[in-house]
């Protein structure tokens, strides 16, 4: 896509030399305003390269049928950080790239902007002009730049809603719809503030309303779990178990298991130890003895003589230990039956709380800390509900204030409706805006939406002596559009956004009401830098600029590729581009004659404007 044409004179002067009816521009847009400067366009689909140096005031973009046009405003989304896919990336090409320079004054707008880019990146505006950039590749991937530094998706959307605002031919239809009714007449109203609060409001509310129904059944868990507690750590504290018996129980119970083979061993060895008259314990008492009185020879002897007694000794405790050993056979018959008991009694709850004697004292512990911290919990469901009671009130409170302030602006907002539609071919609609005046506060949380407690809806009486109709209820296209625009004037009247895009939102007017549209877009011109895809002969004749959008097709056979042309018209291609919008042929003398005749009344009416 290139981008032909005439030089545009400064930007601090009217523009003369760009067709339509600059010639006659109020002296309005002499003054520097924030608006955008150029638009940079490199590889979006079918354009390769494009540069376009925008003017103040209307910017009229026409051309055939799939030449183009849209993509201009695909870029313009793109830096209102709108989504983007990787299939707008120009076949064969890695990526694609939109920059647009805005130029800032010294207003309000454009020292908020400025500072939002500082914090936001750390960008910089130099010259009074702020680049921003927007990169996205095959992958849908997307890189920001805002005034030359890298910058978030995010950023990048609310900085875009602070430069430019973007309506297409669709958003007639979404207008029917209530809450983009409410979120108009609060644009228009300076409610959006009031409505945000109540949203907010409404949250909080409804957020404190599921804490408390979830805190009605936590509290039933949680007595299930406290008497669960108690249970589990009554049953471990009672079983009472002491360190290491279950191993000295274990001991026991395999000896008593096994008395009458432990009676015989015992007595086998204390009978070659101590009975008969060859027993160990007198052989090793003579052989003592006898070692002694070598030793006493021969003092080598020493050591053996002291370890022969040793030994004796040593024989001596095994016989005392074996004696003991009988002692404790003579048990109670019914010790046996304990034991096992008390054993089963310590399985049981290891397989409970186990499965090892270490991880029962690890449940204990956990259990009884756990029981101290359920007990302690202090629970007062009257304190949330008094709190949900509150918020309520104070919900409510915020809505009626809400009420009262649209019903205030209903008003006005339908008179300044009606007043653009007089001039919109429209002079006995009749428009008013309906809501409830009040609201059940015991239903508000169930019934209220975060736009507020009741909906709004803008009706309409297009034919004297018919009834109001609902705007979804209107049949029309065009009154549909006539309305849709009558709405936008009215909100452009209140809203200072610097570029104001729309996308062939006239589509379903036809020419005869081509004038009044094109001379209500003019109006809004004088506030604000707006840009218009349009088919419509009389809207394009009020442009301060006009560009005209084609495709043209380069190369010989494999190597043909497709482009799109936009082309700055100059004054005499005007009148051409007008006469083909109008009859289909831009070199037909009467449909010249007659781009000329528009051209002329749209000076006439611009010139009563100003007058």
């Amino acid at each position: 896509m290139a981008l032909y044409g005439g030089n545009l004179p400064p930007l601090t002067t009217p523009v003369h030399s760009v067709g339509g009816v600059g010639a006659s521009l109020p002296p309005c847009f002499a003054v520097q305003r924030l608006m955008l400067h150029t638009l940079h366009i490199r590889n979006l689909a079918l354009i390769e390269r494009a540069e376009l140096r925008m003017a103040d005031g209307l910017t009229v973009v026409s051309g055939e049928t799939g030449g183009g046009k849209s993509l201009l405003i695909t870029a313009l989304k793109l830096l209102r950080g709108e989504k983007a896919a990787g299939a707008l990336v120009r076949h064969g090409e890695p990526e694609l790239q939109v920059d647009g320079e805005f130029r800032l004054g010294s207003g309000a707008r454009s020292l908020a902007i400025t500072k939002f880019v500082a914090e936001a990146c750390g960008g910089a505006v130099d010259d009074d002009l702020l680049l921003v950039t927007r990169i996205v590749d095959r992958q849908g991937r997307t890189r920001v730049r805002l005034g030359g530094r890298p910058a978030t998706l995010s950023a990048l959307r609310e900085l875009g809603s602070m430069l430019l605002e973007i309506h297409s031919q669709g958003e007639s239809r979404a207008l029917m719809r209530p809450e983009i009714q409410c979120e108009t007449l609060d644009a228009f109203a300076g409610t959006a503030p009031l409505r945000l609060e109540f949203a907010a409001a409404l949250g909080k509310a409804r957020a404190l309303r599921t804490r408390v129904s979830q805190q009605a059944d936590g509290e039933r868990q949680r007595k299930q779990r406290l008497e669960f507690l108690r249970f589990q750590f009554g049953a471990m504290k009672e079983l009472m178990l002491g360190e290491g018996e279950l191993a000295s129980l274990d001991q026991e119970h395999l000896v008593l298991s096994n008395l009458d083979a432990m009676r015989n061993q015992l007595d086998t060895a204390l009978t070659v130890m101590q009975e008969g008259d060859a027993n160990v314990t007198d052989d090793l008492a003579k052989a003592a003895r006898a070692l002694q009185q070598a030793a006493a020879i021969d003092v080598q002897l020493e050591d053996a003589a002291e370890q022969m007694a040793q030994i004796e000794d040593l024989v001596a405790d095994v016989c005392r230990k074996l004696q003991s050993g009988q002692a404790r056979l003579e048990l109670d018959p019914s010790r046996l039956a304990c034991v096992e008991e008390r054993l089963d009694e310590i399985h049981s709850a290891l397989k409970r709380f186990g499965p090892t004697e270490h991880n029962f004292r690890q449940s204990l512990v956990s259990t009884e800390s756990e029981l101290e911290v359920a007990e302690a919990a202090d629970v007062e469901p009257e304190v949330l509900i008094d709190e949900l009671k509150t918020a309520t009130e104070a919900t409510a409170a915020i809505a009626r204030k809400l009420i009262r302030a649209r019903k205030k602006a209903g008003a006005a907002f339908a008179k300044a409706i009606m007043s653009e539609l007089q001039d919109l071919g429209m002079p006995r609609t009749e428009v008013r805006v309906s809501m409830a005046e009040t609201f059940q506060v015991d239903r508000l949380l169930d019934e209220a939406t975060e736009h507020g407690p009741v909906l709004v809806d803008i009706e309409v009486r297009i034919n004297p002596g018919e009834p109001f109709h609902s705007l979804r209820a209107t049949a029309s296209g065009g009154e549909l559009a006539r309305v849709v625009l009558a709405v936008k004037k009215t909100l452009a009247d209140q809203d200072r956004v610097p570029l104001l895009v729309l996308d062939e939102i006239d589509a379903e007017i036809g020419g005869r009401l081509g004038l009044a549209v094109g001379k209500k877009l003019h109006e809004v011109a004088r506030h604000h830098q707006v840009v218009i895809v349009t088919h419509l002969a009389p809207v394009a004749a009020f442009a301060q600029q006009h560009f005209l959008v084609n495709k043209q097709v380069a190369g010989v056979g494999s190597d043909e590729r497709t482009c799109s042309i936009v082309r700055q018209l100059r004054r005499n291609e005007v009148e051409k581009e007008l006469a083909a919008m109008a009859t289909g042929d831009g070199s037909d003398a009467s449909a010249l004659k007659q781009a000329r005749m528009l051209v002329a009344k749209a000076r006439q009416n611009t010139a009563a404007e100003q007058g």
